[in-house]
């Protein structure tokens, strides 16, 4: 990767479950996930193409001092780094909340996207547990941010590649979120688009479950999807509704 598709790489990481540190002229990256072949790509993808000092590290499962059970997971830290401080704006405000910046969604790339979707996409199988699936939900979780936030992703969606999108608003301990879904015509692309970069432990990610081709379904994804259940990977965990 070239230094843009670098920062667009580290983008999408960071608009999903990535965080930055605390710091003055240096800030640290970190990113935790119970999906070793995830970290593990981060790891080899970022190390081929800079000089970061990159740590991982394996946590066992255990119960937090809040009560709380944790499953086994994995850390990717990247020590602090100026390169972090310069774009530590672009992603918090003064009150270290998470925000959403124009910038930073023109930075993102496909493999940025793909790194987002892994972090915080889903698709949800509506009616699989009753044996019969009467929809499919693909969505992309991004409770941690404003609506105004939110809009500003689907516009970039639309404006830059586009998808079409609906914000669907959740209320969680009283508080309103909001979660961006895939019109499916527009998923089928954004899912064939990003899958040359998914990991495959990740596959069910962009697997819609058709046994057939519906009539508004390109060839390209039909295709996709079709070797996908081929060889699904055997943890797969697609949300069941």
């Amino acid at each position: 990767m070239n230094s843009s598709e670098l920062r667009g790489y580290l983008t999408g990481l960071i608009l999903g479950d990535g965080t930055l540190g605390k710091g003055v002229h240096k800030r640290s990256f970190e990113i935790k996930s119970i999906n070793k072949d995830f970290i593990e790509q981060i790891y080899n993808d970022i190390k081929s193409c800079s000089n970061f000092n990159i740590i991982l590290k394996t946590v066992d499962a255990h119960t937090g001092s809040d009560g709380v059970n944790h499953k086994l997971h994995y850390v990717l830290t990247i020590k602090a780094h100026p390169y972090f401080n310069k774009k530590y704006n672009y992603f918090y405000d003064d009150y270290r909340k998470r925000r959403i910046t124009n910038e930073s969604l023109n930075w993102l790339t496909l493999s940025g996207l793909a790194n987002w979707y892994m972090s915080d996409g889903y698709i949800c199988l509506v009616g699989k547990t009753k044996g019969y699936i009467k929809d499919r939900r693909i969505d992309l979780c991004t409770d941690r941010y404003k609506k105004e936030d939110v809009e500003k992703i689907q516009k970039y969606f639309y404006n830059t590649w586009g998808w079409e999108t609906s914000l669907i608003k959740r209320k969680t301990n009283s508080k309103d979120m909001y979660r961006i879904r895939f019109k499916k015509t527009s998923a089928q692309d954004f899912l064939y688009k990003i899958s040359p970069y998914i990991t495959s432990s990740f596959y069910y990610k962009l697997n819609m479950c058709y046994d057939y081709q519906p009539e508004w379904m390109t060839n390209e994804y039909f295709n996709l999807m079709t070797e996908i259940q081929k060889c699904e990977h055997p943890n797969s965990e697609i949300a069941e509704g």
